[in-house]
């Protein structure tokens, strides 16, 4: 087993890199092959074919890093220098080495004379033999692997090389993709690079692709750290802008719920009501009727705090289509992957689709709901409520039934909950695309075609004047 090494460097040696006539692709091959073995690449350099320059450049790197590769320069012709430039930044003699010999006769039977200056390299030294198929050597001297610049040869290389050293804990790796440029969340990055200070890496990099630009924020740490780091940072980023929102909702996100609502006398009695559901009903026999509404978005979002606190796998979800917008559509289908749901679609009316979920699921036996007072039918309605005589056998479970519209808004934004973006259009109550408008209460005075979002909404009692 090779020497403990925890931080590396990289000399890459050559004219055409610099040139511009040969593109350099060593240095992300052994980026990615340290990170994963737990080793910090800590600096890339390339220089020209000249002897004092990587003899005073080599004789720093090994100085300063566990361990120092070089790439390139070890070849049969005139600017190969990098074995005599080695020899003689590290005081070392030049001398031809008798395997080496046999190793490259084997390889090149044919072509004694032009391999000699191969076998010539600073003694001592230890090889590193290598098999792609044929057998070649690789020369160590000291803490320094001398590879060769051919991409093909090198990785082989670094391939053999890596598995035999040991590093630190390999880092754990996240990413986060947002629809936004740098400079709206540098201070969201800043409290939490300061957060996680001496941790966790925090780097934001702009990607452009064709016809879209957006951010990547990548987390690199211990696992537990990041995985912890980057629930927090999804809960300051704004989700609607989040372009993945996989495995998004996190225990975190939970706690946080139900920490607040130890201050909150409605979201306190909405998880009360969650709780106690799941007291008088297995996990089995619940599920949410979900349309993408922001008030049933409310349930979903308590409702997947309760079952992630709990280590609940999954919650059965009805989404039933009656003309939906597009936008539902894809809000819902997010809604899905973001809490982890398992998704049963019906066509309307709702009556008939709930008979079919019960003709298939004979065990469910009460139904989320996302009412509130003010709705239709909603007069009689308590936190359990059986269905009518006429309709299906279910309780109806109501939790934010007395919450207040801008409690239903602040609730979202405080805790960051994805919803359907028609609601930043201006549609504050959501029906089916033939029947629903924006809220002409919402109309920008400056800028009729435009509209300011539902939560900006002052006068609740016209919530649903975009109904018709």
């Amino acid at each position: 087993m090779m020497e403990t090494v925890y931080t590396a460097g990289l000399i890459v040696i050559g004219d055409e890199i610099l040139r511009g006539q040969i593109i350099d692709t060593n240095t992300s091959y052994l980026a990615k092959k340290l990170q994963a073995s737990g080793i910090k690449l800590r600096k890339v350099t390339v220089i020209l074919d000249i002897v004092d320059e990587i003899a005073k450049t080599v004789l720093d790197f090994s100085k300063e890093y566990s361990i120092v590769f070089t790439s390139g320069g070890v070849g049969p012709t005139h600017d190969d220098v990098t074995y005599e430039a080695i020899a003689k930044g590290l005081g070392l003699k030049l001398e031809q080495h008798e395997e080496l010999v046999d190793i490259y006769l084997n390889l090149f039977p044919n072509h004694k004379k032009e391999t000699q200056r191969l076998t010539i390299v600073p003694r001592p030294c230890e090889l590193i033999y290598v098999y792609s198929p044929k057998k070649y050597a690789i020369v160590k001297v000291k803490n320094i692997y001398i590879l060769p610049g051919s991409p093909k040869y090198f990785e082989f290389s670094i391939d053999t090389i890596i598995p035999q050293l040991k590093g630190n804990i390999p880092l754990y790796f996240e990413q986060i993709d947002i629809n936004l440029n740098e400079l709206s969340i540098v201070q969201i990055l800043d409290e939490h690079v300061k957060l996680w200070k001496d941790k966790i890496n925090i780097g934001s990099y702009p990607q452009i692709i064709p016809e879209c630009s957006f951010t990547r924020i990548t987390l690199e740490g211990k696992k537990e750290d990041v995985l912890e780091a980057k629930a927090k940072l999804l809960y300051s980023l704004p989700i609607q802008k989040i372009r993945n929102l996989k495995d998004g909702f996190s225990y975190y996100q939970a706690e946080t719920v139900l920490k607040d609502a130890e201050n909150e006398v409605h979201i306190k009695c909405a998880v009360d009501i969650l709780q106690q559901c799941y007291k008088m009903y297995k996990p089995e026999e619940i599920f949410i009727s979900f349309n993408g509404g922001k008030d049933c978005t409310v349930v979903l979002h308590l409702a997947a705090c309760i079952t992630k606190l709990q280590n609940i796998s999954s919650l059965l979800c009805l989404y039933v289509i009656a003309e939906p917008f597009p936008e539902v559509d894809s809000f819902v289908e997010k809604a899905v992957q973001y809490y982890d749901l398992e998704l049963i679609k019906k066509k309307s009316p709702m009556r008939l689709a709930l008979c079919s979920l019960l003709n298939e699921r004979t065990n469910i036996k009460a139904s989320l709901m996302g009412m509130r007072k003010g709705d239709p039918g909603s007069e009689n309605l308590e936190a359990f409520t059986p269905t009518d005589s006429n309709w299906p056998n279910l309780i109806r479970v109501n939790p934010i039934l007395n919450w207040s519209y801008d409690q239903v808004w602040k609730f979202l934004l405080k805790h960051n909950v994805p919803y359907c973006s028609l609601y930043d259009k201006g549609y504050t109550s959501l029906g089916t695309k033939s029947t629903t408008i924006p809220n002409p209460r919402l109309r920008d005075p400056n800028d009729t075609s435009l509209y300011f979002p539902a939560y900006t909404l002052t006068d609740e009692s016209t919530e649903r004047q975009g109904r018709m």
